[in-house]
């Protein structure tokens, strides 16, 4: 429906109403409304009943064949449907607020009438393919981006749009989780700039029959993603996470009713796995991984993307979620992760894990996670000696990268386990 909407320019279509009456924006819209509703309504199997359908009587279940279905809708309506509606978003969109802030009269109407709830359910009840599910996420991406009044204060507007998302999210098609993700990643956007809406979002996740905070709960499946989906995902999450910092119910509800913290500390194990356990490497006095190497490596880079997220993680989240990280980081994978890499039996894979350990070290910056007892910790001086004997040593960055980390420092050193 927000084709011919979302893919103009801004500019352009703003001409289109320079100088037209509000009045005349109103009439237009009601009218094409009424086409809309015309055309609904004849493929309405509930037709009979008075009242549109509640979103609570609407079956979710995708593909299951359940609750009555509209009519087959013929192309040419659908078309029409499909028109009338890109041009209502559009005089929607370029709404301005009246005076003190108050609704626009267009918005009212799409308010008082349930217009996006309607719109939802008709989608739902016909075949809910990917096209339209695509439809209906560039919809909502256009009017929250491109709006000139805030549309997300209004239930009518907000619920249909959470009900879009959590039917969106059961979907494994790439091209609508990359738009699913790229809504969400906006709707954060409007949350860190306007937080006074977060309490709407909690109550509209629990009208609909849900327990959590919907759009942080749909991104957590993506912290891991390679590419622009997943680096979208951590974004938006990191902007749910500096609220979490002013806002005690959010940080609560991450810390007691989501997976966040397992999840993203826990992933770490899983990406380790998928790195090399051998490295080529070029000579004898190799010392260490720099950037031209691990570019060359898609594998430590995706680690690495989830390694940063998890430091800029715990440089702006809520106290209570920064320690549950934590604690998850060094139960989770250091401890049973990366200490038994550091003892392997061969040169090459002790080398190749003492390579990657200096890179992460070299990767973080936040204290928190360096100094996290007993995240650092002296190496024992037995095995320092059963190393080097009494000799004295070189500094630690002159060392081949066979003895880096393999409990080789002086005193004055801290390793990792």
């Amino acid at each position: 429906m927000a084709s011919m909407v979302a893919s103009g320019t801004r500019d352009g279509q703003s001409l289109v109403l320079q100088g037209v009456d509000p009045e005349t924006c109103m009439i237009v819209f009601k009218n094409h409304w009424a086409q809309v509703v015309k055309i609904l309504e004849k493929h309405d199997p509930l037709r009979g009943n008075a009242a549109p359908h509640p979103l609570s009587v609407v079956n979710l279940s995708l593909g299951s064949g359940g609750g009555p279905r509209f009519h087959p809708v013929p192309g040419d309506e659908a078309s029409a449907v499909q028109n009338y509606v890109e041009h209502m978003l559009f005089l929607l969109m370029e709404e301005e607020s009246g005076q003190a802030g108050a609704m626009g009269p267009i918005l009212e109407f799409v308010v008082m009438e349930n217009v996006m709830e309607r719109l939802f359910v008709w989608s739902l009840r016909r075949e809910f393919t990917d096209d339209m599910k695509m439809e209906q996420l560039k919809m909502y991406e256009m009017l929250v981006v491109q709006a000139r009044q805030p549309l997300l204060h209004h239930k009518p507007v907000l619920r249909p749009l959470m009900m879009l998302l959590s039917s969106c999210s059961v979907t494994a098609a790439p091209r609508v989780e990359a738009e699913l993700v790229l809504l969400l990643n906006q709707l954060c956007c409007v949350l860190a700039k306007d937080p006074s809406i977060l309490e709407l979002f909690f109550h509209t996740s629990e009208d609909q029959g849900a327990t959590n905070f919907l759009i942080f709960s749909l991104l957590i499946p993506f912290i891991h993603r390679e590419g622009s989906v997943g680096q979208q995902a951590r974004d938006a999450l990191l902007l749910i996470m500096s609220l979490s910092a002013e806002n005690e119910r959010v940080a609560k509800h991450v810390a007691e009713n989501t997976y966040f913290c397992p999840v993203l500390a826990t992933g770490l194990s899983g990406l380790y796995s998928s790195l090399p356990t051998k490295l080529d490497v070029p000579s004898e006095d190799w010392h260490c991984l720099h950037r031209e190497d691990w570019l060359q490596m898609p594998s430590l880079v995706q680690f690495l993307n989830s390694l940063e997220f998890c430091n800029a993680v715990i440089q702006v989240a809520h106290p209570d979620i920064r320690e549950q990280l934590l604690g998850y980081i060094y139960n989770g994978f250091l401890v049973p992760v990366l200490a038994p890499a550091l003892h392997k039996l061969t040169l090459e894979e002790v080398m190749t894990t003492t390579a990657y350990l200096d890179l992460f070290l070299r990767s973080v910056t936040e204290p928190a996670l360096l100094q996290h007892p007993p995240l650092l910790r002296p190496a024992p001086p037995a095995r320092r000696r059963a190393h080097f004997g009494h000799a004295r040593q070189p500094d630690q960055h002159s060392l081949p990268v066979r003895h880096r980390l393999t409990g080789t420092f002086p005193h004055s050193h801290r390793t990792l386990l």
